[in-house]
């Protein structure tokens, strides 16, 4: 397996980290835990770093699909190469970056990491031209 294919799989594992233990902690934060196993029919949003984490969950997902996208393409068409992996490696770690500075409030910071993370995906689709 290819380590694009490896990090793939590591931002599918980030994905579901900040949909369960961060996002878990801000729900029994904000509305408790009986409200949290709940149909959360009648809760309100998440609001302060809880609303960061649901926002940064879905910027994340959103990217992942793009990311997805591009790795498995290159996969799929022999393009696999040192540079689809340096790609997949700076997407991955602009992502962490992006996920630690958009839960803690950090906008400037997020905004570059958002960037760095284009980049990636943009490094990995210039492999298959």
């Amino acid at each position: 397996m290819t380590i694009d294919l490896w990090i793939l799989l590591a931002t599918c594992g980030l994905a579901i980290f900040i949909s369960s233990v961060p996002l878990f902690r801000a729900m029994r934060q904000q509305w408790g835990f009986k409200a949290m196993l709940g149909a959360r029919d009648a809760v309100p949003p998440l609001t302060g770093w809880g609303g960061r984490v649901v926002r940064a969950y879905a910027n994340l997902m959103d990217n992942l699909v793009l990311f997805a996208v591009v790795v498995l393409t290159a996969h799929v068409v022999g393009a696999s190469n040192e540079q689809t992996a340096f790609g997949s490696i700076f997407f991955f770690a602009c992502r962490i970056a992006h996920a630690v500075f958009y839960i803690g409030g950090v906008p400037v910071l997020r905004t570059v990491a958002y960037l760095g993370g284009v980049v990636g995906i943009a490094w990995i689709a210039a492999q298959l031209f």
